[in-house]
Order: structure tokens, then C-alpha cells, then sequence
């Protein structure tokens, strides 16, 4: 009797998805193949990961926008009752300064979620926010509520499925193994914040390939039109550095002719879908955050089953 009541709870805070597969009290992903235990009680760093390794786990890693929107909103019910507005995951750079890692290291590093200015020299080990999910630099021997992430029993965790897929409305491109997806008719920060709501940023462009094809998606077939008819995409200015939203380097540059220009005024970034008799096509504009503008696209993780 004792071991069905368990079974039910588990059960219950899984959704009723798979849940018998995680330790109790774990939450059972199907699209990560992932548990995630939520836990109370604060911890410094390195004693938090090693409680997650007597479960078979390790601090929760985080693959993608998709997966740090998953953390993210659990913690938000199994952390409501908490002192504390943010908890420990398994990026630090313990090893080596600045250089962030995972402590699971099944996991690499490529995909990243800090706030502006984070992280910060000095602080070894992240926290995310249970407000939204964005990661901040602290001190590892800090307290604070954390996340492990293990892999369900008896099934193990898969290094990558073969099959992806998007959600609906979404266009997965191979290349890249994303998915993308264009709304209208936003300012740079109100676009990036609808994205982020739906597990992903505004879209990063790291590759011709990827500029060409984001480009073509935003299209509508202008030929010619008012300045507003570009596309918002992801880069903008922080300091002296032109950076994108969702973390990955910016090893790809497609600025349109003597851009970027008025500096100070201009720190958000469009590219020019349309146009295509224009020497802009495809290129990037910097432009002022509260223009709004005719389209804007969101990129994020496949789903792999």
C-alpha cells in the first residue's frame, strides 16, 4: 500500500508521463529523457554536487533554450515557498578561470543564459533565476536551493536521438539543428522577451548559410519599403561589444555597408530580408531598440525523439 501511494505521487508531479522511471520525488522529462530534483534545503556548491552524485546525478546541465525554460519553470512551483530567488545549476569555472563548464561532463558547453554583465570575474558557480531563468556568477560558498539532474532508471540517458523535429509553426533547418519561427510587428526588447517565453531567443546567425536562410524566412517579397519592413534578430550592444542574446559567440558578421553607425543611439540589430535590389540585402543594420519593427525570429532547440 505504502509503495503505491509513492508511486501515485510521483505519478502526479510528472504529469503521469513516465514518472516511475525517477527517483522519488523527481520530475520526469520525455523530451530530454531527463529526471529533475528540486531541492530545498540551501548548500554550498561543491556539497550540493555531491548530494546529486549520491543519486546517480549531477547539478542540472542545460542543452538548450528549450531545457533552461523546463528548469526554469518548475522551480518556479517547486521553489515557491523558498527564502531564496535563484538556485545553484552546474555551470562554474572551478577548473579553469573563464572558462564555464558543466559538471556533468557528458554535457558540453553550448548553450548559455546570463544576464547582462554576468558572468562576473571572481565568481566561480551559477545560479539561475526563478523569475526568468537567466544565470548570474556567485560565490560557491554561497548557500542556495539546487537542482540535480540524473538520468531515468532502467533507460539511459541518449547522447543524441535521431529524428528531429519543431513545434508546430516552427521550420526546423538542418544545419544548424534549430528551429525557427517569425513573428510581427515588435520592438528589440518586447521581440526578445516573446521569444524567451517560448524557450528561445531572438535568433543568433553564425554562418552564411544560416544568414541566407534566416533572411529568407522573414521575407515577404518587398521590393521596396520603408525602413521598419527589416527583421530584428538577436545581436545587440552591451559596453562596447556587439553580442547575442541567447550566449554564443559572435563569430559571424554581416554588417551592411558603412554600418554600424551612431553609436550610443543604434544598439540593436536588424537584418534586411527583403530588398533584394538593394545592395542591404541580407546584411545587417544596427538600429535604435524601440523602432518597431515589421517582423522579428525567434530561435530555439529541435526536439530530438
Amino acid at each position: 500500500m505504502a509503495r503505491s501511494a509513492v508511486f501515485l505521487a510521483i505519478f502526479a508531479l510528472a504529469g503521469g508521463v513516465a514518472a516511475q522511471t525517477c527517483n522519488t520525488g523527481g520530475i520526469y522529462s520525455a523530451q530530454f529523457n531527463r529526471c529533475y530534483q528540486y531541492f530545498t534545503a540551501p548548500a554550498q556548491f561543491e556539497f550540493a554536487e555531491e548530494q546529486c552524485n549520491l543519486l546517480g546525478g549531477h547539478l542540472a546541465s542545460v542543452q538548450n533554450g528549450q531545457e533552461n525554460a523546463l528548469i526554469q519553470s518548475n522551480a518556479a512551483n517547486s521553489f515557491k515557498k523558498s527564502n531564496y530567488s535563484d538556485y545553484w545549476i552546474g555551470a562554474n569555472d572551478l577548473e579553469t578561470s573563464g572558462t564555464w563548464k558543466w559538471t556533468d561532463p557528458s554535457v558540453t558547453w553550448n548553450y548559455q543564459n546570463w544576464q547582462l554583465g554576468e558572468p562576473q570575474s571572481g565568481s566561480d558557480c551559477a545560479i539561475q533565476d526563478k523569475g526568468d531563468g537567466t544565470w548570474s556568477a556567485i560565490g560557491c560558498t554561497s548557500y542556495r536551493p539546487y537542482v540535480s539532474t540524473t538520468c531515468p532508471t532502467p533507460a539511459p540517458c541518449p547522447v543524441k536521438n535521431c529524428v528531429p523535429s519543431c513545434d508546430q509553426g516552427w521550420t526546423y533547418f538542418a544545419p544548424t539543428d534549430f528551429c525557427y519561427r517569425v513573428y510581427h510587428n515588435a520592438k528589440w526588447d518586447d521581440a526578445e522577451a516573446a521569444c524567451v517565453l517560448l524557450g528561445a531567443h531572438l535568433t543568433s546567425v553564425h554562418s552564411e548559410t544560416e544568414n541566407t536562410f534566416v533572411a529568407n524566412l522573414a521575407s515577404c517579397g518587398i521590393k521596396e519599403g520603408n525602413p521598419k519592413d527589416l527583421a530584428w534578430i538577436g545581436m545587440h550592444k552591451v559596453g562596447q561589444d556587439w553580442v547575442w542574446t541567447d550566449g554564443t559567440k559572435s563569430d559571424y558578421i554581416n554588417w551592411a555597408p558603412k554600418q554600424p553607425d551612431n553609436p550610443g543611439k543604434e544598439n540593436c540589430v536588424e537584418t534586411a530580408p527583403d530588398l533584394s535590389h538593394d545592395k542591404w540585402y541580407e546584411n545587417w543594420n544596427n538600429e535604435a531598440c524601440s523602432t518597431e519593427m515589421r517582423a522579428y525570429i525567434c530561435k530555439k532547440g529541435s526536439i530530438h525523439v
